[in-house]
């Protein structure tokens, strides 16, 4: 017998059902033994009816044999035609077998899948899988369903079981064969992929999307002890920025790193681009990155984003994904997740009613994104399993996405290259990135319901940690990750303003990374080698002061194993090798890292000097701190040794110092020096009269300030600095009144803001520049009106804006000549309407200009001479540039290829151009002819296939 044969024996089973129910002669169970024909006979005496009986039951067996070819031929192709032909006689014995009498009919109502259920389960004794195997045993399972599906849409079609007259009855019958086509291309299709077919798919895929979105939107920061916040939550979709990454891939330089996408900005440079180009590009990706760079943080905002399907940009063609976010932390004790249970760590609650196979058919058709976090958090013998269990996820899946996530000591940047994914690290926070970073964590923060303070009051204190991080470069080297900017914009927040005294700030970030994070999230990494908070800090300590006393960047892994087998030498109770523990700081500390192999440092130089410094107060090395006391590089140690230090140890290292400020060098080495001892005031914690004296008089001395790093030194003490400030800057030379006004808006605070309004009427361009640039670390509503509105006129020089609120504030500052808006995504620009009559030159960067808002600009400053647009998007019609007619020098950097110049051509006083395509910039100057028709000409010849 063939397979075709077999299916044509299954459907003749169904027919030969359909006609006992259809003749009612008898009941399905009397009938079970009598074959078609003789059913035929016994419902059609005249054998011409019987005929046409038989040909219309002919039609409707091989109907149901075509309904199963597809799960014949093209869903089991590994099965062999034996094992085809032996699952199909199995159905056809399966429903000859059967009971259809009308009891159990309506005992079903005639649903096919619970008929279905019911005929597979009266054959107890018959185990399918055994008889046929796994395939067979599951293409078994499918016909069955399948004949069940058309056998009770015919028997709704048939007469309800009531005698008729033969032809009113045969007539019905051809009916009902004649759509029976129509029928079954109405039900579910039933295919390997999908048991249950797809209905649900659209339904079921709209709520876990919805969860997903509700579930990852939000950020927590663990292992931090807050005063007045409970524990920081802000929305993750707000809060998010785009990381620089850098490739990882020897010898490819793959394209992304030489976008010029929206993602990509002046803070990129070689070597590196940002996140989402690199994604966009690649369909498997490793993410590198060191403790706090981001890294789950990315994997959240991409399932977010694919969610809500609001990509842009390079990642536009992701729209419509399924995202799959899997914590590897949580299978460190269970098997690794299949494809049924990858929804379980989002969204577990809807895992009872999932459609069957409906995430393997995500991954099939290749809109699932797999996101794996944290190779790092799992233990180094499982890492292998998660290869292969990645290993046969690509395989099976060729055109699903993964992105895997890890720290670099827990794994190499070529770990998955022969699963050919790509590897990315996720580089440090630029000084862009960080004010940005800062700026969407206070948006995100109004709207979380756990506010210390009113929310108009969050512009003040972004602005004053701004101040805060600008005059103190410790903080910034320390926030150069994700995790510390947002622990120092939490803690700023939480206490009023960060502490001047550093020492308890390290202390909260040491523990942070050592301890209680890894200890919130329960990381089962971290319980690998056993070492308590303080034997850990202990064995960092010993690093840090090798590494600063033999002035060293980095230790090879020898010596740091034998340093720290040296001390782990004193710790009874620990049972670890120097290699163990090195391994164990490595992968979880988040302080030391590996970045090259075998050179081992500190991730921040800061907690290094921090714990050098606390080293040397346990050692009591006063007198080597003072003999360092002028070199830089020790500065920091100092400062912060005297906050670790006991009494005596600070008075000794103090008068150390002041007395080599009394020996017999340079002025300006014994200057650099009394600003290091007024330093330690800003972690000294309590000081003897003498003593205080001294300092006094050595601080009283360094007034006026005299640059801006004499400023940035100084304002680190805060109050005591503000009040030696003078109230006016007459008797100052510029170059010092400018320092003090950086000195005074880098203190920042109330009584600095008193002091900077009544600075303000000083005419002093260096002076001016300063208070224009401190309007970005106050309340820009306070600071306009109490500073900006007291400036004297603007003529001839450059005023800058960098936020929007101060652009939303320029009707209030006095009349402009100049002015650059540093402000990305604006369009409105009415409220320059108030400077049209003193404009004379603009730049604007990032700014989108399409005709409208081109312009909308030009209406707004008709009077300008001078034009500069830079990053500005959109720009395709230089139309409107026409009604700028004292036009005298215009810089676009980028406009598209093809975009008509010849409105420049109508400028008689345009003097210069300087117009760029995507990279290059092409300029020409008409010279002394003023014919702008050969300005344009000459845009064109130079590069005709660049400039149209």
């Amino acid at each position: 017998m063939s397979v075709e044969a077999a299916a044509l024996g299954a459907g003749k089973a169904v027919a030969k059902i359909a006609a006992s129910k259809w003749l009612e002669s008898r009941s399905a169970r009397a009938a079970a033994g009598a074959d078609l024909i003789d059913l035929i006979k016994v419902g059609f005496p005249d054998e011409i009816m019987q005929r046409k009986a038989q040909s219309k039951f002919d039609d409707l067996i091989a109907s149901v044999a075509e309904h199963l070819r597809p799960y014949i031929r093209t869903e089991l192709r590994g099965l062999t035609d034996n094992d085809r032909e032996a699952a199909l006689r199995a159905v056809a014995a399966t429903l000859n077998q059967a009971d259809f009498s009308d009891e159990k009919l309506f005992a079903d109502d005639v649903d096919p899948l619970r008929l279905a259920e019911r005929v597979r389960a009266a054959l107890p004794r018959w185990d399918a899988e055994r008889e046929l195997g796994e395939s067979g045993a599951r293409l078994y399972t499918v016909a069955v369903a399948a004949c069940c599906d058309c056998l009770a849409h015919i028997l709704k079609h048939l007469p309800e079981f009531a005698e008729r007259a033969a032809g009113e009855s045969l007539a019905r019958l051809t009916r009902a064969i004649a759509s029976l086509d129509e029928i079954l291309s109405r039900l579910p299709v039933r295919t390997l992929d999908a048991p249950q077919g797809e209905s649900l798919d659209g339904e079921f895929t709209r709520r876990y999307l919805e969860r997903v979105s509700a579930e990852l939107d939000r950020l927590e920061l663990f292992g931090v002890r807050f005063d007045r916040l409970t524990r920081p939550r802000t929305t993750l979709s707000v809060a998010y920025i785009s990381l620089n990454v850098t490739n990882e891939n020897p010898g490819k330089s793959p394209s992304w790193l030489a976008s010029t996408s929206e993602w990509s900005d002046e803070r990129s440079y070689r070597g590196t681009a940002r996140a989402e180009n690199a994604l966009a590009e690649h369909r498997l990706m490793l993410i590198r990155g060191e403790a706090g760079s981001g890294k789950s943080t990315l994997l959240r905002w991409l399932a977010i984003t694919a969610a809500r399907g609001l990509f842009s940009g390079a990642l536009t063609s992701l729209n419509g994904s399924v995202p799959f976010l899997i914590k590897l932390r949580s299978y460190t004790d269970r098997p690794l997740p299949r494809s049924d249970e990858f929804i379980d760590d989002v969204a577990p609650a809807l895992g009872a009613i999932t459609p069957d196979a409906w995430a393997h058919r995500c991954l099939e058709s290749g809109r699932a994104m797999l996101l794996i976090d944290g190779i790092d958090e799992i233990v180094e013998a499982q890492r292998e399993k998660v290869r292969s269990w990645l290993r046969n996820l690509t395989d099976t899946y060729p055109r699903a996405r993964v992105v895997v996530t890890s720290r670099p000591a827990a794994v190499a940047a070529g770990w998955l290259g022969a699963e050919e994914f790509q590897s990315a690290f996720l580089e440090p926070l630029t000084p862009g990135d960080l004010a940005e970073l800062i700026r969407h964590w206070h948006m995100a923060i109004r709207d979380s319901g756990d506010l210390p303070c009113p929310p108009e009051r969050l512009p003040g204190y972004e602005a004053r940690l701004l101040a805060r991080l600008e005059a103190t470069a410790h903080l910034r080297a320390l926030a150069t990750t994700p995790l510390l900017a947002a622990m120092l914009c939490a803690l700023n927040l939480d206490r009023d303003s960060l502490p001047r005294d550093r020492m308890g700030l390290y202390a909260d970030v040491i523990d942070m990374l050592l301890e209680t994070r890894d200890a919130k999230r329960d990381i089962p990494s971290a319980k690998v080698v056993r070492l308590e908070r303080k034997q850990k800090r202990r064995l960092l300590r010993d690093l840090a002061w090798h590494l600063s006393t033999n002035d060293l960047v980095e230790l090879s892994r020898s010596t740091a194993q034998r340093l720290l087998a040296e001390r782990l030498e004193s710790m009874a109770y620990v049972k670890a090798t120097g290699e163990e523990a090195l391994e164990a700081l490595l992968q979880r500390s988040g302080i030391i890292h590996e970045p090259v192999p075998d050179e081992i440092d500190f991730v921040h130089r800061t907690i290094q000097e921090y714990l050098t410094a606390e080293r040397a107060a346990d050692l009591d090395t006063m007198n080597l701190l003072v003999q360092a006391a002028d070199l830089d590089h020790w500065r920091e140690v100092i400062i912060m040794a005297i906050g670790h230090a006991n009494e005596t140890q600070r008075r000794d290292l103090i008068q150390g110092i002041l007395g080599r400020t009394r020996e017999r060098i340079a002025p300006e080495r014994a200057r650099q020096l009394k600003l290091l001892a007024v330093g330690c005031m800003e972690t000294l914690p309590a000081v003897s009269g003498d003593l205080q004296e001294a300092l006094d008089e050595c601080l009283d001395g360094l007034f006026p300030v005299k640059d801006a790093d004499e400023a940035s030194s100084l304002a680190a003490l805060g109050e005591p600095v503000l009040r030696r400030l003078p109230a006016s800057l007459e008797r100052l030379p510029g170059y010092a009144a400018a320092a003090t006004v950086r000195t005074a808006w880098l203190i920042n605070g109330p009584d600095a803001l008193n002091l900077l309004q009544g600075y303000a009427s000083d005419e002093r361009r260096e002076v001016q520049d300063e208070l224009n640039l401190a309007w970005a670390y106050f309340d820009p509503d306070e600071y306009a009106e109490r500073v900006i509105s007291a400036m004297p006129g603007w003529s001839r020089k450059s005023f800058e804006v960098h936020l929007p609120a101060q652009f939303a504030l320029l009707n209030k500052v006095p009349p402009l000549w100049s002015l650059r808006v540093h402000v990305v995504g604006l369009n409105d620009w009415s409220i320059l309407s108030v400077h049209s009559a003193s404009l004379r030159e603009l730049g604007l960067t990032g700014s989108r200009l399409d005709a409208a808002a081109l312009t909308s600009l030009v209406d707004a400053v008709p009077n300008v001479r001078w034009l500069y647009l830079h990053r500005c998007d959109g720009i395709n019609d230089l139309t409107p540039l026409r009604n700028l007619l004292d036009l005298e020098r215009l810089y676009i950097d980028h406009i598209p290829p093809g975009t008509d110049l010849s409105p420049l051509a109508q400028h008689e006083r345009l003097k210069s151009v300087l117009i760029g395509r995507g990279r290059d910039v092409r300029g020409a100057e008409p010279g002394s002819t003023g014919k702008n028709s050969r300005l344009c000409r000459q845009l064109n010849e130079k590069v005709p296939s660049e400039l149209g």
